[in-house]
């Protein structure tokens, strides 16, 4: 068998092979291997995020979840003010398009703070009809601002998450003002 190579491909080889820097010349002289840099970059990048990890959970709030009726004493008073006030922005607020035509159950997150803002209001599982859903969420938002932690929910909670069942049902303005919850 014998090898043909042209001129020109023979020319291109002497090329390559010529330019190509000899081994030695590319290893590093005084430097560190390239692992090594790559690993120490690698560990500074982990250091790094390990501190915008640790300032972030240090920043989280301490917050308490409380839905249905397992509660620790010292938030009932909290919550029964918390229902009123609820309840009072619902005569107010409800949505007037859906006065005597819609009505629904829906479950209802609303994530206070302990200076008594309104951090979140979200619709956890919707009533089937828009309109009572986003009226729900003004709901929340209208009667905030509320009453701050006292020091028995303050010393170790920043943040509550109320989770509730919301039920609007047909009533008669009579019973509504004989049981008018913002009086």
């Amino acid at each position: 068998m014998t090898l043909s190579v042209s001129r020109a491909a023979l020319a291109l080889l002497t090329i390559v092979v010529l330019a190509a820097p000899p081994a030695e010349a590319a290893k590093p002289v005084g430097k560190a291997p390239a692992k090594a840099v790559d690993d120490k970059a690698r560990a500074l990048e982990l250091e790094a995020e390990i501190a915008r990890r640790t300032q972030a959970y240090r920043q989280r709030l301490s917050r308490r979840q409380i839905a249905g009726d397992d509660t620790e004493s010292r938030f009932e008073p909290y919550l029964a003010a918390f229902r009123r006030k609820i309840a009072c922005s619902a005569s107010q607020h409800y949505p007037k398009t859906a006065r005597g035509k819609v009505y629904g159950e829906m479950i209802v997150t609303v994530s206070i703070l302990a200076d008594g803002s309104l951090e979140n209001a979200r619709i956890e599982r919707g009533s089937g009809h828009k309109l009572l859903d986003d009226g729900a969420l003004n709901i929340a938002r209208q009667a905030a601002p509320f009453a701050p932690f006292p020091p028995e929910i303050r010393r170790d909670t920043e943040a509550l998450d109320i989770t509730r069942t919301w039920t609007f049902t047909y009533t008669e303005s009579a019973a509504e003002s004989a049981d008018d919850p913002c009086a």
